[in-house]
């Protein structure tokens, strides 16, 4: 827990996690609201796929904003973004008027916002703890959003069935000002690196060439990159998956979804506790294997109790190998570059996976939701295979 003697990093942890609390409250009460507007698992995908979308164009780019501008501004105009979108939509939804597109619209603008937001928020840590901690650091970070992952759920099962969504919404908005005044009181230098005046094309491509002419970081962002694409479409089914495979309610989606954050938590306490050990490449290939596993067990689930271990052994392994692959793209990524290099970290991560949840919502609404997760973990799992024959370009990333 060494990470935790910085100041500037207690702050940023604090408030990204009420922050992230707020927005688990928030996808509980949205997903169940556009169920029950629609009916239609595609139709359910699709508000991720715009979530997502904005990521999948322009992924590759924002790191490039990242390094131009002051990182502190560009965190705290995107939070005033997200704030702003869940304070319309608390409004649309007690008054009644709320309709589906809204929801789509405001998930486009969230996602544009996201796509600067992710790489500035993850390469602030960098800033705050010395590399000495960055190991340990890392795991830590994503703690914030997984440990709201754990509450969150059930927070947001308990607001939608006593108050509706627009309770959700409300309180989701106001969460955001946790990050905003953090990032407010962070001593740290978080301005842009000073660097020579670069020709456009390097300063849009640069960190995607880096990426792909470092073997270790192209075969890291493969591998993440499969799990984005056929794995992670069964958080967006979560509604369907709760009412209609496992035949549960409300109270039941707030279970299943604290149950993935009951396997995050636990990845990453695995993961701070084993940061000194030089076993990272180990771990990006065996935790892909157990999540396409796991995925295609769940499948087979019926009933939230057989479901809730299943979804929290996937959601540890993915969030194990997600944030193994954070800090090595970190510890191998010089630092004027570091923003355009997470950059495509991000990307691979959540913006190749738009196709696959709209492919899969498809697939789970024409043949089923269960052959669907079957599908999926075979393939997470020949992607796994995939890694292992090529460890070699991760030999000494440790």
């Amino acid at each position: 827990m060494r990470a935790f003697r910085h100041r500037d990093f207690r702050l940023l942890w604090i408030g990204a996690f009420f922050s992230f609390l707020g927005s688990w409250v928030q996808n509980v009460a949205q997903g169940w609201l556009v169920y029950e507007l629609t009916g239609d698992e595609a139709k359910l995908a699709f508000v991720t796929f715009c979530g997502m979308v904005p990521v999948s164009l322009l992924g590759p780019f924002a790191g490039s904003l990242v390094d131009t501008f002051n990182k502190r501004r560009v965190l705290i105009a995107c939070q005033a973004v997200f704030s702003a979108s869940a304070i319309f939509l608390a409004i649309a939804t007690a008054n009644g008027f709320v309709q589906y597109w809204h929801i789509l619209l405001v998930a486009l603008v969230n996602g544009l916002a996201s796509t600067i937001e992710m790489p500035a928020r993850q390469s602030i840590v960098s800033r705050v703890v010395p590399a000495e901690d960055l190991p340990a650091a890392v795991p830590l970070n994503a703690m914030t959003f997984n440990l709201s992952r754990l509450l969150g759920p059930a927070i947001g099962a308990v607001l939608l069935a006593r108050f509706g969504p627009q309770a959700c919404y409300t309180m989701n908005g106001v969460s955001y000002l946790a990050l905003i005044l953090a990032a407010s009181a962070i001593r740290a230098d978080l301005s842009a690196v000073k660097r020579d005046p670069e020709p456009i094309g390097d300063l849009l491509f640069e960190g995607m060439r880096y990426t792909f002419q470092d073997a270790r970081l192209k075969t890291l962002f493969f591998m993440e990159a499969t799990v984005s694409c056929f794995g992670l479409f069964y958080l967006a089914l979560m509604p369907a998956i709760a009412k209609k495979m496992l035949g549960t309610n409300e109270y039941g989606l707030g279970t299943a979804m604290s149950a993935i954050g009951v396997g995050t938590i636990t990845s990453l306490l695995i993961l701070t506790a084993l940061s000194g050990r030089k076993i990272k490449a180990q771990l990006v290939g065996w935790s892909m294997a157990v999540m396409g596993t796991g995925l295609f067990c769940l499948g087979f689930a019926r009933s939230i109790w057989v479901a809730a271990p299943l979804l929290a052994i996937t959601g540890g392994a993915a969030i194990m190998q997600f944030n193994t692959t954070n800090t090595l793209f970190q510890l191998l990524s010089p630092e004027r570059l570091r923003g355009r290099v997470l950059a495509m970290h991000v990307w691979a991560l959540s913006g190749l996976g738009p196709p696959g949840v709209i492919f899969f919502g498809w697939l789970a609404r024409e043949a089923s939701i269960p052959i669907t997760l079957h599908i999926g973990g075979i393939c997470v799992i020949i992607g796994a295979a995939w890694g292992y024959f090529n460890r070699s370009t991760l030999v000494g990333v440790d």
